[in-house]
């Protein structure tokens, strides 16, 4: 008797444990991905939240929620898309209440250049402190930097950014004297909007009491820190091409430049799979290519040796051998360990295990107690 009562005993409490799984939510795992967000800046100011990606990722996406300290909160979606200004890996809020505002990025999918998952749902958290402008806060330390140099004057500069900044008026040909970052406003802690290397001609609009400079960069009114622009012409540093001539392919919509730098002019523009000669590529990552009887410069990290074709070809045999050697439980394992475990399908797998649970649980139950009814009435 003690034997049948430790079987049910165990028996129900499979059941509920399967019953269990049954409500067990999916929960976001911790993101390969950084969260890069200022530790301290002043109310009223704007500050940049950025994701740290790793270096093969092609396309990200994430929702960036801020919680400020009374309990309001703002999101914005971000959309990064390698080599594309339109989609950088930043979004910017206005703190908008002092005290400790909680940083959220939720729902990451990083993909890489041939559109497989890198990850897909995780998530990271951070922290901003927002103080009184009249604390003498600033922004400075945010991990980005607008020089190669890392220089101390950029915390200086911050510290005057949110107390009231006027532009003294100018017209005037500048140079950039170091590569520099272009920001979107007189801060580092805003959106950087393209870089500019040695040498690059700008026109200046503006001088600020900050100690920014306001500048023409691609149409669009930009700002430079000001220490990093002469009105010297300057000599950009030497890069050195190194000759070919080979068909490359375009990986995705791209621009093209007059010269090595996302500051230069646009030129052209190169949809995916295109094919172009490449006639010189540097150690800065740019390739030289003939386009329509011009020399023109695009990123390398955008070309391929690898046609549409013969991808499309290696694809589909890839697809033909793999359904024809492999069993499906062989395939569900080369897509786990490629991607995880998907949600869909873990769904699905506890779902069937949870009904066989239960249909095993019942029949084991109804046969115990057909068992002790037998045994009674032998008695």
């Amino acid at each position: 008797m003690k034997k049948i009562l430790f079987q049910l005993t165990f028996i129900l409490f499979i059941f509920i444990i399967g019953t269990a799984s049954c409500f067990i939510t999916n929960v976001n795992a911790s993101s390969i991905a950084g969260l890069n967000c200022p530790s301290s800046v002043n109310v009223g100011s704007n500050f940049t939240v950025a994701l740290i990606l790793p270096s093969n990722a092609y396309s990200a996406q994430a929702t960036i929620k801020i919680t400020f300290s009374d309990g309001t909160s703002s999101s914005k979606n971000l959309v990064y898309m390698a080599g594309m200004s339109d989609f950088p890996n930043s979004v910017s809020f206005t703190a908008s209440k002092e005290g400790t505002a909680r940083v959220e990025a939720t729902g990451i999918v990083i993909s890489d250049s041939s559109g497989n998952a890198i990850e897909n749902g995780g998530s990271k958290s951070g922290s901003v402190n927002i103080v009184g402008a009249s604390t003498g806060g600033s922004s400075s330390n945010n991990n980005s930097s607008d020089n190669n140099n890392n220089s101390n004057n950029n915390s200086n500069n911050n510290s005057n950014n949110n107390s009231q900044v006027t532009f003294s008026s100018v017209n005037e040909t500048v140079y950039t004297t170091a590569t520099v970052n272009v920001r979107k406003s007189y801060s580092t802690s805003s959106d950087i909007v393209g870089s500019a290397i040695k040498g690059t001609q700008l026109k200046r609009t503006g001088i600020g009491s900050n100690g920014w400079s306001r500048v023409e960069y691609n149409g669009t009114t930009a700002y430079i820190l000001g220490q990093y622009l002469s009105t010297e012409e300057q000599e950009p540093d030497p890069v050195e091409f190194k000759d070919t001539n080979e068909k490359l392919y375009a990986t995705q919509n791209c621009n093209l430049r007059a010269s090595w730098s996302t500051s230069s002019e646009k030129v052209g523009y190169l949809t995916e799979g295109q094919e172009v000669t490449r006639t010189g590529y540097a150690d800065n990552g740019w390739s030289r290519i003939d386009y329509n009887g011009q020399t023109v410069y695009v990123a390398s990290r955008l070309l391929t040796t690898e046609s549409p074709d013969e991808v499309q070809n290696e694809e589909n045999n890839e697809n033909v051998v793999e359904n024809t050697n492999q069993t499906n439980e062989e395939l569900l394992a080369n897509i786990q360990a490629e991607v995880g475990v998907l949600p869909e399908v873990g769904r699905n797998i506890s779902k069937y295990i949870y009904v066989i649970i239960v249909i095993s649980a019942v029949i084991m139950l109804f046969g115990s107690m057909y068992y002790i009814k037998v045994n009674n009435e032998k008695l």
